[in-house]
């Protein structure tokens, strides 16, 4: 910056010399004239104007009027006139700015010949362009200055962005040593950057902190639905131990199969569950009746239910594609549900048809609905509304079944007022 400054400092100064003597020369002249044989300068006429002297003087450049600058008279009779024509020269190791302007002509001489005469301005460079050397100066210095203020506060506000900075490290650093997610980073939010990256990294920790205690609740729930059916099969081993009778060896072994059948059904449903979150469930794509897979599954639960519950089928044509495995799955746990739910002789409704670009099945039961704080939480893996958790399952139906029609591009929604009844519709894309 500086050397540009310097570059366009010394072509402006250039310019200006070359100004200000055209601008001189130009008001000398109104006070000079050479017409025929006379030469006419008036009284007005400057031979000097600040730091410019004027001279008269011939093409052939003898003196006519004026005198040079003592320093380089000399030099200055040896150099070229030429006709409005602004130059630098250097005489004696200084540099003069010149500048020719013919006036008329005049005769001279025994043969009367017509010769040009002209005015000459001189000006030392030295002598005018001190002023515009202090600019120069002045401009530079000025530039350091300006240099020195960005410097003291880049520095200033990278000591503040490297200390808001070091704080997230240090956050992060403590998360890391103490697994503790509920700690934050924290900004004063004076610099957008450092906000958004802080902002980003809070709702990557709030999601790692719902990760870590669904993990623990996971954990948790898997031991205590395990920790019964276990207990009861190693009570029931210790006393087939003592048991003489057949009759109650056998009572014995059939306990045992139940419980070990429920391990086995909530192995079963882990499993689906860890296929499908690590998508190594190949998903069949099939032509789906759902009218055919309701009618079939309904019949499945009336038999089932025997005259506990009523289940009333309307049914709408409703045809898509997908994996009928898994959706059978879904519209299995959904009337199951129903039916469990549902008050004695009460009575189950299942619809389905088409809507927009949508299929359905609708599933309604009359029986004690859900609590609308329990609504959010409902899908969530082993979630009981019971909180005394001796109700029949394991709280994975409803989570399995949303993964399943999530992998559809699908959803299940749930409509339900606590003491009168739950709706639960399974949307699927119509292809």
């Amino acid at each position: 910056m500086m050397v540009m400054i310097h570059i366009l400092s010394n072509t402006a100064v250039d310019y200006e010399l070359k100004r200000e003597l055209r601008k001189s020369i130009d008001s000398n002249l109104y006070h000079i004239s050479a017409r025929n044989s006379e030469l006419n300068i008036s009284e007005d006429f400057r031979f000097q104007d600040d730091n410019i002297h004027f001279v008269v003087l011939k093409r052939n450049g003898k003196l006519l009027a004026g005198e040079y600058p003592m320093a380089v008279s000399e030099e200055m009779k040896n150099i070229l006139v030429r006709n409005k024509l602004s130059r630098c020269v250097n005489c004696k190791g200084e540099a003069y700015y010149i500048r020719d302007v013919r006036i008329g002509r005049i005769k001279t001489g025994s043969k009367n010949k017509n010769r040009g005469v002209f005015v000459r301005g001189i000006l030392k460079k030295s002598d005018a362009d001190s002023f515009y050397y202090t600019l120069e100066m002045v401009s530079c210095i000025s530039l350091v200055g300006i240099l020195c203020l960005i410097l003291i506060f880049e520095i200033i506000f990278s000591k503040r962005i490297s200390r808001e900075l070091k704080d997230m490290c240090k956050t992060a650093e403590s998360i890391g040593t103490s697994l503790d997610m509920s700690q934050r980073m924290k900004c004063d939010y004076q610099y957008q950057e450092i906000a958004v990256l802080a902002q980003a990294n809070n709702r990557m920790l709030d999601r790692i902190e719902r990760t870590f205690q669904m993990q623990e609740q996971f954990t948790s729930d898997v031991a205590h639905e395990l920790r019964t059916p276990v207990a009861v099969v190693m009570a029931q081993c210790q006393y087939a131990k003592k048991v003489k009778q057949s009759k109650e060896y056998h009572e014995v072994l059939e306990v045992v199969y139940r419980q070990s059948k429920k391990i086995n059904n909530l192995i079963t449903q882990l499993l689906k569950f860890s296929r499908l979150d690590q998508d190594r469930v190949q998903l069949q794509d099939e032509l789906l009746d759902l009218t055919e897979i309701v009618q079939s599954i309904c019949e499945e639960q009336q038999e089932k239910a025997g005259d506990k519950v009523s289940i009333c089928l309307h049914l709408k044509e409703a045809v898509t594609t997908g994996d009928i495995g898994l959706i059978a799955i879904v519209i299995q746990n959904l009337v199951e549900n129903a039916v469990k739910f549902s008050h004695g002789q009460g009575q189950v409704d299942v619809d389905t048809g088409e809507v927009e670009q949508q299929v359905y099945v609708r599933v309604e039961d009359h029986g004690i609905g859900v609590k609308p704080e329990n609504k959010e939480n409902i899908f969530r893996r082993f979630y009981k509304c019971d909180e005394s958790r001796n109700a029949e399952g394991f709280g994975l139906g409803l989570a399995l079944s949303a993964k399943i029609v999530e992998k559809h591009k699908g959803r299940i929604t749930l409509e339900s007022i606590y003491g009168e009844g739950s709706v639960f519709t399974l949307y699927l894309p119509k292809r």
